[in-house]
């Protein structure tokens, strides 16, 4: 019951935010986030992201949804006081009806855990009155258990009809309601839900389990009504593999032997001896069979039924001593944690696998309580801080080094960078490309290939161009066929540039641009030193941050320490008590067995005692199972 509680419970957390995992428009990338790790049961990591969401003002449209869900999960993590101002501050802005009838919500749903139940309910009727329906569901069922708080069922039962009767959390508050009704003034009615609930079809493992506990409940109700012949026709349809087995073959055995069926009885209580004598059931089943065969008259069977329980008993209690010891040490709990397969806080708090604890048997009931889990939570969420806290401290010496680095820059690399680029600055490269870029622009237009020409043209062209010059000095000595040759060649050379004129504007254009992208990238390095040079005093902030962050790191981790071992010492202790309990419930039982191999043994001697000659060996009717073998060093 403990473990359904558990379950249904954290189906209700999964639905505390309006239908967010209903399909809906998102529409800022960090509320999209924050959803995602909530529905992923990730509630740390969501919290974590809302607050950083909600402090860098990623969200905007998104914002009083954020809000809300904060609230909720501030109210589901133990900090009423931060969900109410939280709440109370959203409820005086300027919000939608919707948001706020959900935030109203949220705090009624604070109220009823702060056992504030009038309050509660007062403030669904004032301030939600009629809900919409994607909060129809959380409303009622907040409802429903707010007034069976306050004791009015009647009311209570209208609530649940509100909405899915197959839903696992209505099945769950109808079983509540049931219980009270059967224990009050309503035995009738609390008999026809609990009816209800063991005829569900099979679904889910909740429901299931809702199931068999509504069979149990309806069992024991009629043991305590004299109806002996009902409850075993309706235990002998109880599930053989299901969480309550244990329970339900015990019952099944009493009513068998109060309807004075004991060939009915032993069976059930034989398969529950072949189960873990651990279990609370069991052990009384190991009682129980030795005192059937005493009825029946088979003392022999009886007596080695006894001598049976005696020793499984005596072994039981020396495990739970060893147990005791193992918890005072430690080492029982470090094998129930094992090793998480997580280290940051984006990762999800690990399963309680019970398979890694060998007296699971033992603590069964104890693991599937409410305050059990919430226990293993706590504690993993404090190692989850441990280990991004672990995580935080391996990187500072990565830090240290960024800032020695920085600090080399800012002392030997900076002033020479300075240098170099004032030379740079000092030679007027951008004036120059500009001169560079109009003179191709003219001799584009002019269709000058003289621009464009290779070192070799240039060569002959001034050759020419002084040639001309030389014969233009000679006067009447000069040849009449000299500038006729020097045209001539100088056509042929014109001929020549104009040839691939085209390409080699397109080559020039390309360097031109070349030079221009230089120049663009050494005025972004320019403008980063200058910023780097304006921002050196932060140099000197990080170099006294650096230290103050190891130690606030450092004392962190301390005080993480320390939680965790509180909430370990608090998990033991419990476990400690639970132990004791069952070695108390153990020596009834193992006393009662050796009063009954007491009684068996005085019949016995007395029997001889009034026989005429010779011991009287004791009939063994046929057909009796034998007495299961011992076990040796974990009782199962």
């Amino acid at each position: 019951m403990r473990l359904l509680l558990v379950t249904l419970s954290l189906l209700l957390a999964a639905q505390s935010w309006a239908r967010l995992d209903e399909e809906h428009k998102v529409q800022e990338p960090a509320y999209g986030e924050v959803a995602y790790l909530y529905l992923q049961g990730e509630y740390f990591a969501a919290l974590t992201r809302a607050q950083m969401a909600l402090e860098r003002g990623e969200v905007d449209h998104h914002r009083a949804d954020l809000q809300v869900l904060l609230g909720a999960m501030y109210s589901a993590y133990g900090m009423p006081e931060d969900a109410e101002k939280v709440f109370n501050a959203l409820l005086d802005t300027s919000v939608s009806d919707k948001v706020a009838r959900r935030a109203w919500v949220h705090l009624a749903g604070l109220y009823y855990r702060q056992g504030k139940y009038s309050q509660a309910l007062e403030t669904l009727q004032e301030q939600v009155g009629t809900p919409d329906p994607e909060l129809a569901e959380v409303y009622y069922s907040l409802r429903a258990r707010i007034l069976m708080r306050l004791g009015r069922y009647e009311e209570a039962a209208e609530s649940l009809d509100a909405f899915a009767e197959d839903h696992p959390l209505n099945a769950y508050l109808r079983y509540n309601l049931a219980i009270s009704w059967i224990n009050g003034e309503h035995p009738s009615l609390g008999q026809e839900w609990l009816w209800q609930l063991a005829n569900l079809p099979p679904g889910e493992t909740e429901t299931d389990a809702i199931k068999d506990k509504a069979m149990l409940a309806l069992s024991v109700y009629m043991l305590r009504s004299d109806q002996e012949d009902r409850a075993l026709e309706l235990l002998s349809a109880s599930r053989a593999d299901g969480p309550f087995a244990d329970e339900s073959l015990m019952l099944y055995a009493r009513a068998a032997l109060i309807e004075n069926h004991p060939g009915k009885a032993l069976p059930a209580l034989q398969k529950l001896d072949q189960m873990s004598i651990q279990r609370p059931a069991v052990q009384e089943a190991q009682l129980a069979i030795p005192i059937l065969y005493d009825q029946q008259g088979n003392l022999k069977q009886a007596r080695a039924g006894f001598e049976t329980a005696i020793t499984r008993f005596d072994s039981l209690d020396d495990y739970l001593l060893g147990i005791e010891a193992r918890i005072a040490s430690g080492e029982w709990f470090q094998e129930m944690v094992g090793e998480p397969q997580w280290s940051t806080a984006m990762d999800p708090v690990p399963k309680f696998l019970p398979q890694r604890v060998e007296s699971f048997p033992t603590f069964y009931s104890w693991f599937a309580t409410a305050g059990f889990q919430q226990g293993w939570n706590n504690y993993h969420e404090l190692m989850r801080q441990h280990n991004l806290l672990s995580l935080w401290e391996n990187k500072l010496p990565a830090l240290n080094a960024m800032v020695e680095a920085q600090e080399y820059k800012q002392e030997s690399l900076r002033p020479e960078a300075k240098a170099l680029l004032k030379e740079l600055s000092d030679q007027a490269f951008q004036g120059k490309l500009r001169k560079l870029e109009k003179r191709y622009d003219e001799a584009v237009e002019d269709e000058d290939p003289l621009p464009f020409a290779t070192d070799k043209e240039r060569r002959l062209w001034r050759a020419q161009q002084e040639a001309s010059e030389t014969t233009g000095q000679w006067g009447d000595k000069a040849r009449p066929d000299m500038d006729e040759k020097l045209a001539f060649y100088r056509g042929v050379l014109l001929w020549e540039m104009q040839e691939d004129i085209v390409p080699r504007q397109w080559e020039r254009e390309r360097r031109l641009k070349e030079v221009e992208s230089l120049l663009e990238e050494n005025r972004k390095l320019r403008s980063r030193l200058l910023y780097a040079t304006s921002r050196a005093d932060r140099l000197e902030h990080f170099k006294t941050e650096l230290p103050e962050l190891a130690r606030m790191l450092a004392d962190l981790q301390q005080r993480g320490d320390v939680l965790m071992r509180r909430q370990q010492y608090v998990l033991q202790a419990e476990a400690v008590q639970h132990v004791a309990r069952t070695r108390g419930r153990l020596k009834r039982f193992s006393a009662a067995a050796h009063e009954g191999l007491a009684d068996l043994v005085y019949r016995s001697l007395r029997a001889s005692r009034a026989a005429p000659a010779g011991p009287v060996e004791p009939d063994v009717p046929a057909g009796n199972a034998e007495v299961p073998s011992e076990e040796t060093t974990t009782p199962q």
